[in-house]
């Protein structure tokens, strides 16, 4: 660290993804990440998009928020897309919060917001959670600040319903809420269309999850057009170019094949659905989850114990430790292939009782 580096930086977490392995001998159920690949019309407007890498990509992303607007059944100027909905994310805290206006978060959800809120030197007002790990929408009534929150939760999977998501909104219509719906497309109800109604509320979607394109960095958001209006404002001054011409290309290719990676989710739904059956079985503790992930507690034998037992054969999970999180695993779901190696590696270490 350099003396240069301004103090209130010198502090700054640092968000821990999941450990990144790749090999044939490794099932990734650590990073929420699809199992499935992006289908063979997303590959080909890939490759037909890399002769044209000499060129600047379209700042305003025509084509693809045209095949946005069409998939979500919005207007194009209800739309902004970013590099990963983690850019739409630090433009909406650039753009909505600061020093008087802090982020209201749950305790117990996406590190990453944290991360935003001091780098760009926001206060934040954490909600603890439920005993249940639930949010429990009264607790936002008139919250003084922009509430920030994904839907369903990460890392429970839990999900709040459309008509509870718009008594928050009626409650605070002086501040933007933020519904971030990075896995909605496994279970949970969307609130898009609520974007017609409430002025102050915008949706940010992601392409990593449900459409298999986490390694190309494709987000966006939704709301008002003059909530969108204020968003671009932002996007323009900091990074008119963010959204490349390989993303911009595999995003638009994906919403006109939308069909293919609909049925992925149904797919994962039902593994989901399968491995929630079988580690109940096991003993394990899991809750509803409505992501493409499931959120477990053994009891057996502690969730340490058991992610690096699960580890040693080649199968990544996700532990957060400390507090609340501590024994509990967050688990990706995979193929059916995999889970049922999760399942078979838990019933070993529940089976054999030690640590």
């Amino acid at each position: 660290m350099t003396s240069y580096l301004r103090e209130n930086h010198r502090s700054l977490p640092a968000y821990v993804p999941g450990t990144h392995e790749e090999g044939n001998d490794v099932i990734r159920l650590n990073t929420n990440e699809s199992p499935f690949p992006p289908s063979a019309s997303v590959l080909e407007a890939i490759a037909a998009e890399s002769t044209r890498l000499n060129f600047y990509n379209d700042p305003d992303c025509t084509d693809l928020i045209q095949a946005l607007s069409r998939k979500e059944g919005v207007e194009p100027e209800n739309l902004v897309a970013g590099n990963g909905s983690d850019q739409v994310l630090q433009l909406a805290f650039l753009a909505f919060a600061g020093p008087d206006c802090p982020i209201v978060l749950p305790d117990i959800t996406y590190s990453y917001y944290d991360l935003f809120a001091v780098l760009y030197e926001i206060p934040l007002r954490r909600i603890p959670l439920r005993e249940d790990f639930r949010i429990c929408p009264a607790d936002y009534s008139r919250a003084g600040g922009m509430i920030v929150f994904p839907n369903p939760n990460a890392p429970t999977g839990l999900a709040l319903t459309r008509a509870e998501i718009a008594g928050i909104l009626e409650a605070n219509p002086d501040h933007v809420v933020l519904v971030d719906e990075a896995y909605v497309d496994f279970g949970a109800e969307t609130v898009v269309p609520l974007i017609r109604t409430f002025p102050n509320l915008l949706v940010v979607r992601t392409f990593s999850k449900s459409g298999s394109l986490a390694g190309i960095r494709l987000g966006y958001g939704m709301g008002s057009p003059e909530l969108i209006a204020d968003l671009a404002r932002i996007r323009n001054a900091v990074d008119l170019y963010g959204v490349n011409r390989l993303a911009q290309a595999a995003g638009a290719a994906a919403c006109r094949d939308w069909s293919y990676y609909a049925q992925n989710c149904r797919r994962i739904m039902d593994s989901r659905a399968h491995v929630t059956e079988a580690l109940g079985r096991l003993g394990f503790t899991v809750l509803p989850s409505q992501g493409n992930f499931i959120f477990a507690r053994p009891a057996a034998v502690s969730a340490a114990f058991v992610k690096e037992k699960l580890s040693e054969r080649g199968i990544l999970v996700r532990h957060f430790r400390g507090g609340r999180t501590e024994d509990w695993l967050r688990i990706t779901i995979g193929t059916e292939a995999e889970m049922q190696q999760l399942v078979d590696a838990c019933r070993d270490l529940v089976t054999s009782g030690k640590e």
